[in-house]
């Protein structure tokens, strides 16, 4: 596994180098923004970093221990001298240096399954931002003409001599509606300005080249069916990293049972007046496992390993149950959106009604709630756009078909 990802990280990052050395990532449509802004993301760029520290864990778990040497000089006098010198090597019984290896490894393959899903998630959040400001800027659009259109109404009632009690309340009543329209066209634009800022933040693009390309709205929608097998899904699979790291982890504390052996040889030489001895030997140090075999360590790794099992089999069921939730949130959200009048359809209506208003041939109260109408209108058919596209980003992430698709 850790092959695998290793092959595919690196792809990925010649890939991505290659096209941001073509005109640094030139832009001139929805997929291309997003594209380039994936190679530009300051996320992506730590969640490599994050592989390639943990490609480290390995290389840490495979060094060797260094030798220690105990060097001991005694003199009594002039004439009396003991000197010994004795090199240490470690010795790690029960396999010890393998089972930290293999803990290694393991550490690595849920860090790459997590950083993988988190970079999926960057990768929909991205798009979802894309959509989000094209839908506010429309959204900005429609209430800078219902703006617009009050306020011509209210210079026609402020440039008449006098008005009829009826013409009053209705000069009264738009005065009310703009003052709406314009708070709520504030909000927006802090929403929408908020938005921009965040992702020429996280994507160095400038604001020029990212509304020159944002995302039209979608009106196609792809088939997605039911489907109860999750094996493939990345959250599965890094539930199923954590067995695995669990288990390592099990292996371990089996190997701590077993003691460290420190054993190398031993030179002594003892002097006394005239004479000199010479002394060749081997020394061996290691703990008295007297108190504890390690039997406490053994029974938490041992548990954890259960309630490792335990959360894969509610990761399964839990990410099925997810998907399953996902496919019909999806299905019902677009047949919607298939079924709704579209945004052209609507305005030529809202265009209609507001010259017969412009003629006096319809009241004032139906053009405010003409307008009002069409803004909720718009407003929740881009958050039903938004959620369909959520729903299906979320279903491919699951099927593990996301990497290369742009929504």
């Amino acid at each position: 596994m850790k092959l695998y990802f290793l092959i595919v990280s690196t792809g990925l990052l010649l890939g991505f180098s290659a096209l941001a050395s073509q005109s640094d990532c030139s832009v001139s449509n929805y997929e291309q923004l997003v594209r380039c802004s994936l190679i530009r993301s300051k996320n992506l760029q730590i969640s490599n970093q994050k592989l390639k520290t943990a490609e480290q864990l390995e290389i840490a778990a495979s060094q060797w221990v260094n030798p220690e040497i105990d060097v001991e000089s005694v003199s009594k006098n002039s004439d009396i001298r003991q000197e010994a010198a004795t090199l240490y090597f470690h010795l790690s019984l029960g396999g010890k240096r393998s089972a930290r290896i293999t803990q290694a490894r393991a550490e690595y393959d849920k860090a790459a399954l997590s950083i993988e899903l988190e970079k999926q998630s960057e990768r929909l959040g991205l798009m979802l931002s894309y959509y989000r400001l094209s839908h506010l800027r429309a959204e900005i659009i429609l209430e800078e003409e219902s703006v617009a259109t009050f306020s011509k109404v209210i210079k026609q009632y402020q440039g008449r001599s006098a008005l009829s009690p009826e013409q009053d309340v209705s000069f009264s009543v738009f005065k009310m509606a703009l003052a709406d329209h314009q708070l709520n066209l504030v909000n927006i634009r802090s929403t929408f300005e908020n938005l921009i800022a965040d992702v020429m933040l996280s994507t160095g693009l400038d604001r020029d080249t990212i509304l020159k390309n944002l995302p039209n709205n979608r009106t196609k929608w792809p088939t997605v069916e039911q489907s109860t097998d999750t094996l493939n899904a990345p959250q599965v699979k890094l539930a199923q990293s954590e067995v695995s790291l669990s288990k390592s982890q099990k292996s371990i504390a089996n190997a701590d049972s077993w003691p460290e052996l420190k054993i190398g040889p031993t030179i002594q030489r003892n002097k006394q007046g005239n004479e000199t001895e010479n002394l060749a030997g081997v020394s061996l140090s290691m703990p008295l496992p007297v108190f504890s075999w390690n039997g406490g360590e053994r029974e938490l790794a041992r548990q954890k390993v259960i309630e490792s099992e335990m959360s894969l089999e509610y990761e399964k069921n839990k990410i099925s149950a997810l998907r399953g939730q996902l496919v019909n949130r999806y299905r019902s959200t677009t047949e919607m959106l298939k079924n709704t009048l579209s945004s052209k359809a609507v305005s030529d209506k809202h265009e209609k009604i507001e010259k017969q208003f412009f003629k006096g041939t319809v009241p004032s109260s139906l053009i405010i709630e003409a307008h009002r109408q069409l803004f909720d209108l718009e407003s929740k058919r881009n958050e039903s756009e938004r959620i369909a596209i959520e729903s299906l980003g979320q279903i491919l992430i699951i099927d593990n078909k996301f990497s290369e698709v742009i929504l």
